[in-house]
């Protein structure tokens, strides 16, 4: 009987410093240091509203240029544990976007009830060792009326991947249930690639006059591109019996684009039309963007069955 009490004990004990081990807490903090990502910038579909027949499929095979081929900036950094690692040479930003230089696609416009469409599409970009595939999808609204204006919005989601060469900063910090606490830094290198589903919204206003050799478009809106995302490798601690807190404050990895596209088009034939513009990509999140302006030329073909 005595030795059965002292296993009682023994087992109160040790359930009670679980108990007490169990209260202990981790909380672990990224930071970023520097990113450099590599992808397109991805212009959201366009859209011209005619008087096409209900319902109809319009097959759109697209091509823009961007202009500029490097964009710089800095995301929000907390720089006091960087010393710790002598062994990095930190560059002027922050960040860093390798911009792809062509992107070509094929979006569809399927006209199924009147004033609604449905939406979707495919593209390619490509660069120094770097392919990506992308594409879209979304809903759009339009009406037309016999004065030849004709109104649509355009509301969803663009595909796209990223590649990202990222440094960053794990702090960890370990406290028990008598408030003591421990850290720990480490330091990690990330090399791969990132797939983001991201939003796009647009208004379109076009003259649709079937007399005019030319007919023009005016095409605005916000498109999100996500510039990276991904965890750093082996940054999780494992302890199944304490409570886990992650913040991750490595600034903002989204850029945001107010869209500007104008131009004209013109009919080749009853159910052919070519759409040529330049579009306008003014970023309004990334501090120290630069530069703060893409210019993309663009230029599509739409077939309408």
């Amino acid at each position: 009987m005595k030795q059965l009490l002292k296993y009682k004990k023994l087992f109160v004990v040790l359930g009670f410093s679980l108990l007490l081990i169990g209260c202990a807490t981790v909380e672990e903090t990224l930071y970023l240091r520097e990113a450099k990502v590599a992808g397109p910038l991805t212009p959201a579909p366009i859209h011209v509203t005619d008087t096409t027949d209900i319902p109809s499929i319009t097959i759109s095979p697209t091509f823009s240029y961007n202009t500029k081929k490097t964009f710089t900036g800095n995301i929000a950094e907390f720089t006091t544990f960087y010393r710790l690692d002598t062994s990095f040479t930190p560059s002027d930003n922050s960040l860093e976007w390798n911009v792809a230089t062509i992107n070509a696609g094929v979006n569809f416009d399927l006209k199924l009830l009147r004033g609604f469409a449905l939406t979707f599409g495919v593209n390619y970009s490509g660069q120094n060792n770097f392919d990506a595939w992308g594409g879209n999808v979304g809903i759009g609204f339009f009406s037309y009326n016999k004065t030849g204006a004709a109104f649509r919005m355009d509301a969803g989601f663009q595909i796209h991947t990223m590649q990202y060469d990222a440094y960053t900063v794990s702090k960890v910090v370990v406290t028990d249930f008598w408030g003591d606490r421990e850290e720990y830094i480490s330091f990690y290198h990330d090399i791969g690639e990132s797939t983001h589903f991201d939003p796009y919204v647009t208004l379109t206003f076009n003259t649709a006059f079937k007399n005019w050799p030319v007919n023009i478009f005016i095409n605005g809106g916000y498109v999100v591109q996500t510039l990276f995302s991904f965890t750093p490798e082996n940054s999780y601690y494992i302890y199944p019996l304490f409570s886990y807190h992650k913040s991750d404050q490595r600034g903002s990895r989204t850029a945001g684009f107010i869209a500007l596209t104008s131009g004209i088009y013109f009919n080749i034939t009853e159910v052919t039309r070519v759409v040529a513009g330049c579009s306008f990509y003014f970023e309004t999140q990334i501090n120290d963007a630069n530069p703060s302006l893409f210019i993309l030329p663009m230029m599509q073909v739409d077939f309408t069955l």
